[in-house]
């Protein structure tokens, strides 16, 4: 086992015995003619020499054997990658598919839900171009005139629009009212309570008085107005806003009718506490807990 030399000792020591200051003098004739390099100098240099040169040597098979390794374990990688890279391949090519599968899904959902919205909306102005051409036939039916006065077909179509834009409104009762109120930023917080955050404009209904005033908000569709409509239970369970109720905007005769039936729903509610009470389709029903 040759003994571990300092290389850079070493080369600094030959050139001090040479006396040189080129490593390019330092050659086989310098040392044949340099009567400093005597035999036990020579030997000597020549044993440090052989010595640094095996432990070279040693370096060198470490790193080829090194290098062989790694040449190994990067080929099984490779193939290891390739492979990877074959599975994720498919794995890519596979949610692909779903994803195409669930976008045609997506949309067909969504063709749906409009041709919904538009049945919904067409039966909507339908019917209450059907009830107000009703009304208006009685009265032509009354007067036994055929001819439309302009008075009245404007009357019919004024409340067909005001029933559209009622459809688009809710109204707000029990929100507290303070001077100076952002009524917006309100509206806004209690709205977010129910997961909704739609685009609309707010105003208080009515005179001041000592009461709270109503608020109505009209959003740009009725199918929120609606949805708003059938979250607002929820309020009650909420700790800020679980005095305030949200009813549809009704025209004056159409409060009358609610009002009617709120007293008849809390007569059956005081009559009969067994059963379960509630008013749908203009009608109060009951039934068995």
């Amino acid at each position: 086992m040759c003994e571990k030399v300092d290389v850079k000792n070493w080369l600094s020591e030959v050139r001090q015995l040479a006396s040189v200051n080129r490593d390019e003098d330092v050659n086989s004739q310098f040392f044949m003619k340099n009567r400093a390099m005597t035999k036990e100098v020579m030997a000597k240099l020549l044993s440090t020499a052989f010595s640094i040169v095996k432990s070279q040597e040693t370096v060198i098979q470490n790193l080829e054997t090194n290098l062989e390794e790694c040449y190994c374990e990067l080929s099984d990688a490779a193939a290891e990658n390739k492979k990877l890279k074959s599975e994720c391949a498919l794995e890519v090519v596979d949610l692909q598919r779903d994803v195409v599968k669930l976008q045609r899904e997506l949309l067909s959902e969504k063709e749906k839900q409009l041709s919904d919205l538009r049945a919904t909306v067409v039966a909507s102005v339908e019917d209450t171009v059907k009830a107000e051409f009703k009304s208006y036939s009685s009265v032509v039916q009354k007067t036994h005139s055929p001819v439309i006065a302009p008075s009245t077909l404007k009357s019919v179509v004024r409340t067909v629009v005001e029933e559209g834009d009622r459809s688009r409104s809710v109204m707000v009762f029990g929100l507290e009212e303070k001077k100076d109120e952002k009524l917006r930023d309100m509206v806004s917080e209690l709205l977010l309570e129910l997961n909704e955050k739609p685009k609309m404009e707010v105003t208080r209904i009515g005179s001041s008085t000592s009461k709270t005033r109503p608020v109505k908000v009209t959003i740009g569709s009725s199918v929120i107005a609606r949805e708003i409509l059938r979250k607002s239970k929820q309020l009650k369970n909420t700790a800020k806003f679980k005095t305030v109720y949200i009813s549809p905007d009704r025209t004056i005769e159409q409060r009358e009718e609610h009002k009617t039936l709120d007293l008849e729903l809390k007569r059956r509610q005081a009559d009969e506490p067994n059963k379960r009470h509630y008013i749908k389709e203009n009608c109060v029903c009951s039934v068995e807990k």
